[in-house]
């Protein structure tokens, strides 16, 4: 256990496009939208802060890794996160770009980074953040599918 440069790089890559909402919300959000439930919010805010963490003092579970397909597969979903962010931003920052569905990916933008932790997880080989992103996979799928519907009535 310790400080974990290339566990910290990855929460944060991950990370870093959500704070693209700070400075650019979404526009036409839905009056009336509320998250899926009290349960499914605390277990995705135990998951995010789980695996930012987790990923930040992992350094025994990263300090000897090889790139391999494991670390290719975080890269590329990582990829197409960021090419979802891009759609976002450049068609006028629309909420219902932050759920639409790719191909037959459905909230495309919360699968792709919980994906990309759980790739972590498995490259890292790390039971904790394993644990940390089922329960973030758990609230970030129910709150996003959540509001995909809700957006979709409107």
């Amino acid at each position: 256990m310790g400080f974990s440069l290339i566990g910290t790089l990855i929460a944060m890559v991950i990370l870093a496009p959500s704070l693209l909402m700070i400075k650019f919300p979404p526009n036409h959000v839905p009056s009336g939208l509320k998250d899926a439930g009290i349960v499914y919010t605390l277990l995705e805010r135990v998951g995010q802060l789980g695996c930012i963490a987790i990923l930040a003092i992992s350094k025994d579970n990263f300090e000897n890794v090889e790139f391999g397909i494991w670390a290719a597969l975080i890269f590329v979903f990582i990829t197409i996160y960021y090419g979802l962010w891009i759609r976002y931003m450049v068609k006028g920052q629309q909420f219902r770009l932050l759920w639409a569905p790719l191909l037959f990916l459905p909230i495309p933008m919360a699968v792709l980074p919980v994906c990309a932790f759980g790739f972590a997880a498995i490259w890292g080989r790390s039971f904790w953040l394993g644990i940390a992103v089922v329960c973030l996979a758990i609230g970030h799928f129910a709150n996003s599918w959540h509001s995909y519907q809700y957006s979709k009535g409107q």
